[in-house]
């Protein structure tokens, strides 16, 4: 079983360095494991990444003792199944509302007796270390992460109750749908959105838990490449006609 390097960095009290991307890049991931990333990150809700495509990136990245990450697009049990099957390490889930949610994601995601995620697959079989497949299913229960995303005034109002559950330990967040939940669609800078921020990450870190970003650290392959035309642009004297 490949160790989470995420974890592994953060038991260090050092951060994890990856990568991220909209469109998966073999080359990319190849070249991020070899100048020593920890962790290649996916988008599978706003971005059109297959399944078979997570599963070329998950085994290449393994290769290289690195962390697979992605935002899958919902958390439905087949999805939560399919990827992490695959040989996702870390997964993202959207807009999180309820401690039921969190409850059926956590049942999803793990093996018992944190949960009862479906066994097994083929590619986590040739991950098994041992002969005891109890081994194998508490391995991978070590080395999964469940990360859902709070996205609205509803998550933040029901996140006592989240944070009561068993196996989610680390959050993410949406400012873009946070504003649009407190009725300023396209208002992700606007104050409200930071205060609600402010509230749950306080509220997550007093009960023990953790925000990923704490922890994480990525390069935006599409945001470097952005930022490389500019330049080129520039020493043309010309300007972007983008304006994002």
């Amino acid at each position: 079983m490949i160790e989470n390097r995420i974890l592994w960095r953060k038991a260090r009290g050092e951060k994890a360095l990856g990568v991220s991307m909209n469109e998966p890049s073999e080359e990319v991931v190849e070249l991020a494991g070899r100048m020593g990333l920890d962790f290649v990150s996916l988008d599978g809700q706003h971005a059109p990444v297959t399944p078979q495509q997570v599963g070329t990136i998950c085994r290449i990245a393994e290769g290289f003792g690195m962390t697979t990450s992605m935002r899958i697009p919902d958390g439905a049990e087949s999805t939560i199944l399919s990827y992490l099957d695959r040989g996702v390490q870390l997964i993202v889930v959207p807009n999180l509302q309820t401690r039921a949610e969190a409850e059926a994601l956590v049942k999803y995601t793990f093996f018992a007796p944190l949960g009862l995620r479906s066994s097994t697959s083929y590619p986590m079989v040739l991950r098994q270390d041992g002969a005891e497949r109890i081994s194998l299913f508490e391995a991978a229960n070590r080395n999964t992460l469940l990360v859902p995303q709070l996205e609205s005034v509803t998550s933040v109002e029901n996140l006592d109750e989240i944070l009561q559950v068993d196996g989610i330990d680390f959050f993410g967040g949406g400012p873009e749908d946070m504003a649009q939940s407190l009725g300023i669609p396209g208002g992700h800078a606007d104050p409200r959105v930071a205060e609600q921020y402010t509230r749950a990450e306080t509220k997550v870190k007093e009960a023990g838990k953790f925000m990923l970003g704490d922890y994480t650290e990525s390069v935006q392959v599409l945001g470097v490449v952005k930022g490389a035309i500019e330049e080129a642009l520039a020493g043309l004297g010309r300007t972007s006609a983008l304006a994002w």
